[in-house]
């Protein structure tokens, strides 16, 4: 019997292992549009913003970072979502110190062209800047009904407005990516090694 019950802790272990490498792999953002001195128009997207937001989406709380050097002066200041039926976003409740949302406002403002019916918006407490999403912070939402596999097939979709790039450049992003298959693989891989170390006990033991 306490075989069995250290053999059930090694599997938890493992399990929680694989967990922890799927929610530790950020989902990433593709810039729609860019301006630079005040909405003038810029040529093209550049990778500035991308390079510096990620997302994460664990059990219903979804995480936007702003993972930009603390030397970096780039901010989120608005974000906006396009939801489908039985799907809710909530600011959560609480939030890092510096960051201040409110719910409504103009969030991203995200292009038309996209054809998003935007169902709800954040956007920062206060202007100037100084409750936006600096760097090194993250805001964070309560989700319902909402899954990984939402965002990817574009039932969920979110955006952000990100400002003060480089250049005097801002840029509109949208959520891109999720976890990658290869997250996965990782861990069912590590499942398999604590599967192996326990046979090998096993063996040895008899």
């Amino acid at each position: 019997m306490k075989q069995y019950s250290q053999t059930l802790r090694r599997m938890a272990v493992g399990a929680a292992l694989m967990g922890g490498l799927v929610a530790a792999h950020a989902g990433s953002f593709a810039c729609l549009t860019g301006s630079v001195s005040g909405d003038t128009d810029a040529n093209g997207c550049t990778t500035l913003g991308e390079s510096e937001l990620s997302w994460s989406l664990v059990g219903n709380v979804l995480t936007i970072s702003n993972i930009a050097d603390t030397s970096s002066s780039m901010f989120i200041s608005g974000i906006s979502f396009a939801t489908s039926a039985g799907q809710t976003v909530a600011l959560a409740t609480s939030q890092m110190d510096g960051v201040s949302f409110v719910e409504g406002g103009v969030g991203a403002n995200l292009p038309a062209s996209l054809g998003w019916t935007i169902n709800y918006e954040a956007t920062a407490a206060k202007k100037p800047k100084g409750s936006d999403v600096d760097a090194g912070e993250s805001i964070s939402f309560n989700v319902t009904g909402v899954s990984l596999a939402d965002v990817s097939s574009g039932s969920f979709k979110f955006g952000v407005h990100i400002q003060a790039l480089p250049g005097d450049r801002s840029e509109k992003l949208i959520a891109a990516s999720v976890p990658e298959p290869e997250s996965y693989a990782m861990g069912v891989a590590g499942l398999m090694v604590v599967g192996g170390l326990l046979r090998r006990r096993g063996i040895k033991r008899a």
